[in-house]
């Protein structure tokens, strides 16, 4: 029998990426926000996993779990497997295979991933995607499926269609570039009516081209409407649980407070997750599914939040100069909130239960469920892991520095503590490469330890 032919880019390297949502304790934690059950820490898999840059760093930082890494592409997966190799990872392993012919994945896995993909192949291969998940997600799993959505994301068909149209030209990503920028600059109507298009552009011009081509050049750029994801997985026996991003199951923190009013009553969740999606302008999703099952009951909700060891971040900012930056625009944090919570976590970590006791949040525990929520979307606050010594975390984190050091793109290390990955700038990079960078974050990173 024939192989599938791919419908993916394959002859150009996807960049080394990081996704804080795709980590097992930032799943858990968001799962128990929303009155479901952890799933077990057991086996770990992401569905079109590049060079494995994220599932490395989770290997390392969670090395009581099982991790496995699905592509399409062969040169990502060698380059995948030999990172692993030299970290010494013997949790971590590879398959280079579509998923129309998944012959030899095993699972069951408890929680599955994918970034980057469902709006970037065809009908085909997005049915397939949910199939594999339906058949190989463990009985409590959890998938985090990331996508392009309606109605924000329709406008990038024309920066789609931009790039692929210069397709012929001898460098397609600069040309394409130098095209939107121009339009831009003569103020033309498109990015008159979409000033997200105009920041993403921005953004766009700091990006690796690798990372514009498989996001703008393959032949299939599809945002998709939510109703559309969530029948998807429905046909499959999967239901929609929230998003893996906390911002997003937090109405008041990212709809315009008229919108939200506008929702009231609405309890079709197709029907109030599209009108959110409207209000929001929405351009990526990253929506969790489960099978069936019904959530905790209120006893049981508080028996999980109250479970969650909680840990504040380097560098979180004071209480009285923190704000969110949200898409309902800068939304300044509430000192009565948020002063207590930061200095109780700067003491050291602490259960929700022993946070719970603090005023203003005694007796109010879903006021500071969305705290937490909050603060872990901003890079404040986090789960404790399970393992804050892993060896193979400062393993990976040396062989990191290093591959920096000779000019490789490194967007985050390993933080063992958190049984996650932390985001460093190309500055920290260098210093944390040379044997600076401040204490704290040498600390997450086990960069001093033998």
């Amino acid at each position: 029998m024939t192989a599938p032919q791919p419908d993916y880019l394959t002859d150009h390297d996807y960049p080394p990426v990081f996704h804080p949502e795709q980590a097992p304790g930032w799943l858990a934690a968001v799962l128990v926000a929303l009155g479901h059950p952890a799933p077990v820490r057991g086996h770990w898999c992401e569905l079109g996993c590049g060079e494995g840059f994220s599932a490395a760093l989770l290997a390392a930082a969670n090395p009581d779990m099982r991790f496995t890494g699905i592509d399409l592409n062969p040169r990502h997966i060698a380059t995948a497997r030999a990172r692993a190799k030299a970290a010494g990872l013997d949790n971590l392993e590879f398959h280079c295979a579509d998923l129309r012919d998944p012959h030899g994945l095993a699972g069951p896995f408890d929680m599955i991933v994918t970034h980057g993909v469902l709006s970037w192949v065809g009908p085909e291969v997005r049915a397939a995607l949910a199939a594999f998940i339906a058949t190989h997600l463990a009985p409590g799993g959890v998938a985090a499926v990331q996508y392009m959505s309606e109605p924000g994301g329709a406008a990038f068909r024309a920066f789609h269609a931009v790039f692929r149209a210069c397709a012929g030209a001898p460098d397609p990503v600069a040309e394409g570039l130098a095209r939107l920028t121009a339009l831009r600059e003569a103020k033309a109507g498109f990015f008159q009516m979409h000033a997200h298009a105009a920041q993403t552009l921005d953004n766009l011009l700091t990006q690796p081209p690798g990372y514009i081509r498989h996001e703008y050049m393959n032949a299939t750029f599809q945002p998709l409407a939510f109703g559309e994801v969530a029948g998807l997985f429905s046909d499959h026996g999967l239901v929609w649980r929230g998003s893996a991003t906390p911002l997003d199951n937090i109405d008041a923190a990212s709809i315009p407070e008229q919108a939200a009013r506008s929702l009231a009553g609405v309890r079709d969740p197709v029907l109030r997750e599209t009108m959110k999606d409207l209000a929001r302008n929405q351009a990526l999703r990253y929506d969790l599914f489960t099978r069936p099952k019904a959530p905790a009951g209120d006893e049981a909700h508080l028996a999980l939040l109250r479970g969650v060891v909680w840990a504040l971040l380097p560098g979180a900012p004071p209480p009285a100069a923190l704000t969110f930056t949200t898409p309902i625009g800068p939304v300044e944090a509430d000192p009565r909130l948020y002063a207590p919570l930061l200095t109780r976590l700067a003491q050291g970590p602490a259960r929700f239960g022993d946070i719970e006791a603090i005023p203003p949040f005694a007796g109010r525990p879903g006021l500071l469920n969305q705290a937490l929520q909050m603060a872990l979307w901003a890079g404040i606050a986090h789960p404790l892991g399970s393992a804050p010594r892993a060896p193979g975390a400062a393993r990976l984190n040396r062989l990191l520095l290093a591959e920096a050091a000779q000019g490789a793109r490194v967007p985050a290390l390993c933080a063992a503590p958190l049984g996650n990955g932390r985001a460093v700038t190309p500055a920290q990079m260098a210093d944390l490469g040379a044997g600076g960078g401040p204490q704290a974050l040498r600390a997450l990173f086990g960069l001093d330890r033998g």
